[in-house]
């Protein structure tokens, strides 16, 4: 062993070791903060190799940024890095990565003769038995007396940690990492005034968690962890201060990159940002801890209340997984999920997942045609079907009767095209016709029952015409015309038609759950009930056409007037919207043996949206009353809604 070396008052690096081994934190994902939940904008990385490291580093440095911390860890036995760059002052700083051990001490040696001290260090396991280094440096003008050491057994930094804390020296780094089967530390102490500390390390999950939960209790706040491998398991060093501070979210043991993202979204989404996030392998496979704070956040006992709610009602009808999305005047103000994505695979539901939103889809196809009337492609009395109509003669075999060739675009949106109702829906023929067999079918056997436009009656094939109108006018498939004019300039990009089989699902979509849950030929149902969508989405999509100057709307509010008009023959309906009578709110809501969802714009400012991955049980929440009133009743729950915007 090498003896530690002195390289400048108040520093010691030592290299006990020549093997040196795993990474102290890892910061995480792809978020761009400008302004929404912080006062220094900031970027977020993980997985990255060590070239698309360098040139992240490169990129974001270039724009003003500090790197604010840098993890070196292995995936699957490759050297990967994540890296927290933020927009704010400080001192003259430096960062390296990809060292050996032997080039980490000759930096170290240069710099600190330059002026520089570590402030953070990552050691990682590289290949199989090598090891690796990144770390920060920075140079201050009157730095206080501080020590670095590295590559110390558990035994050895008890020892050193009760030396210098003795001499009145505060811990303010610590790594943690296994190298060939044997656990080291790397810390970092400086003499400086601070709050009391609590350090301990050597916890298994469940004694971390244990010294959390307790440490909270009386006060303290973690500020560090660092996960590693003890006999293949999971073990943690942490370091607690006893201070104030912001709201604190503490998780650990995220398996893979996938849960840690998904953990980070969840905390984003409620107004977090990281504070500190660590990586660490066990059994060569990444797994994540992270700490996240917020300035600003919900009253705790409220989102309690709302979570107790979503509880009940997911209980009370056997609900596999859930999600819902609050904006207020324009704002998003969060998005919570609940339950299971996909129960057999263990993925629980996330932001980023997306769910079928049945009927939902109306009110978006009724934007899109309202576009088109606005742009002047077409006229809400233009007809349909027949000599000169917008779809002519293209569908059916019989000749075409008066009330049929009588339809008009308007009638359709406001569901009194005379027929077609949900008592023997269309929707449910040949689920392996296409959309031509299927509309000529419909027509040939489904005669009109009134004239049109005297007759309110809910029609799931009017709107699968309406779709047929919109291609016909653009030429362009209803998904991507709806996707390029309305759902690209929102600033929506997850949303699509689905599938309809399980083999046929989507990346990030939601397996569903329930008989009959892959039935259904969604594709033929695009424009009236075949999108895919998070709650997110459909919050968003809500303030582009909410009549309000938060955020630009996609049309003008003279057709945003027209579109929200009710129907003569139906009160509670306008067109392609419900409408609840009374206080002018705007909803709609969606059922399919897979789904039950709703989106609603109250007259008070609101852009709600929820979605789940089954539908009730006929004795049970079937048509979605309850789920109506979860919804109401989350918003009563919260009395205090932050400033911030997380779209």
């Amino acid at each position: 062993m090498q003896q530690p070396k002195i390289t400048m008052p108040g520093f010691v690096i030592s290299n006990t070791l020549n093997l040196i081994s795993k990474t102290s934190l890892i910061i995480f994902t792809f978020l761009l903060i400008a302004t929404g939940i912080s006062a220094q904008p900031y970027v977020l990385r993980h997985n990255l190799t060590g070239a698309q490291y360098q040139t992240e580093f490169n990129k974001w440095t270039g724009k003003g940024y500090r790197l604010s911390q840098v993890s070196g860890y292995s995936a699957n036995g490759q050297d990967r890095y994540a890296a927290l760059f933020e927009k704010k002052n400080g001192p003259v700083w430096t960062a390296k990565h990809g060292m050996t051990p032997a080039q980490y001490q000759n930096e170290v040696n240069t710099l600190v003769e330059r002026g520089y001290r570590p402030i953070q260090v990552s050691g990682y396991p590289s290949g199989s038995s090598g090891v690796k280094y990144a770390a920060i440096f920075i140079k201050e003008n009157a730095p206080p007396p501080y020590v670095a050491k590295h590559g110390m057994t558990a035994n050895a930094y008890q020892i050193e940690f009760n030396k210098w804390t003795g001499q009145g020296y505060r811990l303010i780094d610590i790594s943690a990492y296994t190298v060939m089967g044997t656990d080291y530390y790397a810390a970092i102490w400086e003499k400086s005034p601070g709050p009391k500390q609590h350090c301990r390390h050597l916890m298994s999950s469940a004694k971390y968690q244990s010294e959390f939960n307790t440490m909270s209790s009386q006060g303290y706040r973690i500020v560090k962890v660092s996960g590693y491998s003890v006999n293949n398991k999971p073990y943690f060093a942490a370091i607690w201060e006893k201070s104030g501070g912001p709201a604190l979210s503490a998780r650990h043991e995220l398996h893979g990159p996938q849960n840690y993202q998904d953990e980070a979204e969840r905390q984003y989404y409620m107004g977090f940002r990281p504070a500190w996030v660590n990586g660490y392998t066990v059994n060569n496979t990444d797994s994540y801890a992270g700490i996240w704070t917020n300035s600003d956040p919900f009253k705790a006992n409220e989102i309690a209340a709302v979570d107790a709610l979503v509880k009940q009602y997911m209980d009370d009808n056997a609900i596999p997984g859930l999600s819902i999305a609050f904006a207020k005047d324009g704002k998003l103000k969060f998005a919570r999920t609940y339950g299971w994505a996909d129960k057999e695979a263990g993925e629980k539901v996330a932001p980023r997942h997306t769910f079928r939103i049945a009927s939902v889809s109306k009110p978006i196809t009724a934007t899109a045609i309202m576009k088109l009337e606005e742009t002047n492609k077409l006229e809400l009395t233009d007809k349909i079907f027949g000599n000169g109509a917008i779809l002519g003669n293209t569908y059916g075999n019989n000749a075409y009767t008066n009330w049929l060739k009588q339809i008009n675009v308007d009638h359709l949106l406001q569901h009194t095209p005379g027929g077609w109702d949900q008592d023997g829906d269309p929707i449910t023929q040949n689920q392996g016709w296409n959309m031509g067999t299927y509309i000529t079918k419909t027509l040939d056997n489904y005669p009109l029952d009134n004239q049109p436009g005297q007759v309110y009656d809910y029609s799931n094939f009017g709107f699968a015409l309406l779709g047929r109108v919109i291609e016909t006018k653009t030429g362009k498939t209803y998904e991507n015309w709806v996707k390029d004019n309305i759902l690209t300039p929102c600033g929506i990009k997850g949303m699509s038609i689905g599938g309809s089989t399980l083999a046929q699902r989507k990346p990030n979509e939601v397996k569903y759950y329930g008989q009959d849950a892959y039935f259904y030929n969604i594709p033929r149902m695009d424009s009236h009930g075949g999108w895919i969508a998070s709650p997110i989405d459909l919050v968003r999509f809500l303030v582009h056409v909410d009549q309000s100057n938060s955020v630009p709307d996609i049309l003008s509010p003279g057709s945003l007037t027209s579109m929200f008009t009710k129907s003569p023959k139906n009160g509670s309906y306008c067109r392609g919207w419900a409408l609840v009578q009374g206080s002018g709110s705007l909803w709609h809501n969606g059922a399919l043996p897979s789904t039950l969802s709703e989106m609603k714009q109250t007259s008070d400012g609101y852009s709600i949206a929820i979605l789940m991955n089954t539908r009730p049980a006929k004795d049970k929440d079937f048509n979605g009353g309850d789920m109506g009133s979860l919804l109401g009743n989350i918003k009563k729950a919260i009395t205090y809604w932050p400033n911030h915007d997380l779209f």
